[in-house]
């Protein structure tokens, strides 16, 4: 079937919605509470329309032998869902989805379960599920068809650049509070050496001995506080301008993000933003970060 460009468009955003209410209605089910999935803000996951287009592509001209569709479409799909993951975890630093501890996974990108599912979802939808859809779609005024389609481009174009721009800002708190951790590290370093050096001249001076580690003790834990204090300051910024509560979002629509790249900033923002949380509930404020 030759699609006209504003067809395969539309499609493109039928499946992304479909495939949010899947996405979402499993994970709420598995978390036995309401989780809206996606990278975006809206009810669209782009990873299932690309994936259902990739398909469709290659398995519309033989939309009627199952096991081609399925190992064809399993293929591209797999292959589409690897270089989407590893593009975002290199532009963002954070994996939004991660199957590293799944078995036959490749860089956490992919696995062999998520590669079967693709290869069973590519079946469903191209022997039945887009055969309703596609008679719907092409039933459709084309003016309608149009006009839909641009008002949908319009929303999720405004929803990317502010999904994209939430990621950022997660990205660049992480790097800061890693070359802040960094400085503690050195910080950290720099007295376990003056206390090395130092200690060895206690029996001879150890007035003098002990005046010069408590001087470098003190020196140390006023820099490690000021580091310290430049990440809560950092933090608070980040609330103040509402970045906070875009990053609180954007992680808790992808409760299973992770970051390699920086694993240990991630794991103490993460504690950082549930300990926040914790204060604010005490204080009669509700703040459901704690519950990523």
């Amino acid at each position: 079937m030759n699609y006209t460009f504003t067809t395969w468009l539309f499609f493109f955003y039928f499946y992304c919605f479909l495939g949010w209410v899947w996405e979402t209605c499993y994970v709420s089910v598995c978390q036995a509470k309401w989780v809206n999935r996606g990278f975006l803000h809206g009810p669209f996951l782009p990873i299932y329309g690309s994936g259902a287009i990739v398909v469709l592509l290659f398995t519309l001209p033989f939309r009627t032998n199952a096991v081609l569709v399925f190992f064809v479409g399993m293929a591209s799909a797999t292959l589409l869902e690897y270089f989407t993951g590893a593009a975002m975890e290199c532009l963002f630093h954070v994996r939004y989805w991660d199957y590293s501890s799944k078995p036959l996974n490749l860089n956490g990108h992919i696995c062999a379960l998520s590669s079967l599912t693709w290869g069973v979802f590519s079946v469903i939808l191209t022997l039945y599920g887009h055969n309703p859809a596609e008679r719907f779609v092409l039933s459709l005024n084309r003016n309608l068809l149009e006009a839909l389609t641009f008002f949908l481009t319009v929303y999720l174009s405004v929803d990317v650049a502010q999904s994209v721009r939430e990621a950022v800002n997660l990205k660049e708190l992480l790097v800061g509070l890693e070359r802040e951790n960094e400085e503690l590290r050195h910080i950290h370093k720099g007295i376990e050496v003056a206390y090395a050096f130092y200690g060895s001249e206690l029996k001879e001076k150890s007035e003098a001995g002990l005046k010069k580690i408590n001087t470098a003790l003190g020196a140390g834990k006023e820099k490690s506080e000021n580091v310290k204090s430049g990440i809560m300051e950092r933090m608070e910024r980040a609330r103040t301008k509402r970045t906070y509560k875009s990053i609180r979002s954007l992680l808790g629509r992808n409760p299973r993000a992770v970051s390699k790249m920086h694993e240990k900033a991630f794991s103490e923002f993460l504690e950082m933003m549930r300990e926040r949380g914790a204060g604010k509930n005490k204080c009669g404020k509700n703040d459901d970060f704690d519950e990523i």
